[in-house]
């Protein structure tokens, strides 16, 4: 499928010469783009190219990570007393003293810096600008997509908006590359094989959503509408994750009265326990890119309940492995819950059709084919 996602013009033989990658972050938080950074970075190493992490700034949770590997080389930009996201002191200088064959911004600040970098006359190396974001994008960003040699966009959701947006319209210079899977299941599901819940049924339906508490992704709508559910429906729902708009959302299940059903157990640094104890994946967000969440859901064999947004349609086959659901239709999202609720045999085959497309859609061995057929490709063109 990934193949069939290159333009045209790229799709021929590729010799697999070793390149020199540059992957430039600003900082190493907790985020899925940070944790997709290091997979990429790291199955590029696994292929022989040596790949160089360059970091606007210290003090993310992935810092150790990234420097304990001893397949990839990470830089940090000297900012002195300065902690901020958007100042990249030096970059310049150390890209033409790594002197990289692809050099590939992720996140919105590192592709702003990627704005300024492809209007450098000099440069000798090919700038890939990447698109993985629901959220609006300055001026720096879209002259970044505008001007790189290429685009990849982890979502076909994600090109066409740029089309529509930004008129960005570049079909033969821009790749769709799927975010890669980052936790292993395919070890992992025989251990928690889903046969016991249809030997001994759980009266309980438990519903899980794991992403984190950000204004946009709108955990305090699919409290609301799990309030709704019939009171003699036995469902509980997990809400796993960090951020700001926790609180709020804890005190929205007390007003609502549901509190008892909803557990929040904070950020959770291995979630597929939770995801095999689970019965329904559940995604009310307002903006997406493509989901993590909804990816290692489907790999663990959930099927899904989600609002239609951005690239979400994408991360599970719709009427096969879940339902996709018009954007803020409570009636229809909870109808959609409802009958997956009291079907419990629908659920698992839903459950079987979402883990044989995660396998073959998002696994990060697909992903660093697709990035290594992309590199040698434009190495190849120049």
């Amino acid at each position: 499928m990934l193949s069939a996602l290159l333009p045209p013009n790229l799709t021929h033989a590729i010799n697999f010469a070793p390149l020199t990658v540059a992957i430039v972050q600003d900082h190493l938080r907790n985020g899925g783009t940070e944790h997709q950074t290091l997979a990429i970075a790291r199955g590029l190493s696994e292929a022989g190219h040596q790949v160089h992490i360059i970091v606007f700034r210290r003090g993310g949770i992935l810092d150790e990570r990234a420097t304990k590997d001893s397949l990839l080389t990470t830089h940090y930009l000297n900012q002195r007393f300065l902690k901020t996201d958007w100042f990249a002191p030096g970059l310049k200088s150390l890209l033409t003293q790594i002197s990289p064959d692809m050099v590939v911004p992720m996140g919105r600040m590192a592709n702003c810096h990627a704005g300024l970098l492809a209007s450098e006359k000099q440069r000798t190396y090919q700038l890939i600008a990447t698109f993985r974001t629901g959220r609006s994008i300055p001026f720096l960003y879209r002259r970044a997509l505008q001007r790189a040699d290429h685009i990849v966009a982890n979502s076909r959701e994600a090109l066409e908006r740029l089309a529509s947006d930004y008129s960005i319209r570049r079909p033969d210079t821009a790749t769709v590359i799927y975010n890669g899977c980052l936790r292993d299941f395919e070890t992992t599901i025989p251990t928690f094989s889903p046969e016991p819940k249809t030997r001994n049924p759980s009266p309980a339906i438990h519903l899980v959503s794991v992403s984190m508490f950000r204004p946009q992704k709108k955990q305090i709508r699919l409290i609301q509408i799990c309030s709704q559910l019939p009171r003699d429906l036995d469902w509980k729902l997990t809400l796993a994750g960090a951020g700001p708009t926790r609180a709020a959302c804890q005190a929205e299940a007390q007003r609502l009265r549901v509190a008892d059903r909803i557990h929040f157990p904070g950020l959770l640094k291995d979630p597929r326990s939770l995801y095999f104890d689970s019965d329904i994946a559940v995604h009310t967000s307002d903006q997406e890119s493509l989901p993590n969440f909804l990816v290692e859901a489907q790999m663990s064999g959930l099927p899904v309940v989600a609002y239609d947004v951005n690239g979400v349609g994408e991360t599970f086959l719709d009427q096969k492995s879940g339902y996709l659901i018009p954007h803020r239709d409570e009636a229809t999202f909870l109808a959609a819950l409802l009958k997956l609720a009291h079907d419990p045999s629908q659920r698992l085959q839903f459950g079987d059709a979402a883990r044989a497309f995660a396998q073959k859609n998002f696994s990060l061995k697909s992903q660093t084919t697709a990035y290594i057929r992309l590199f040698n490709s434009l190495a190849n063109n120049t």
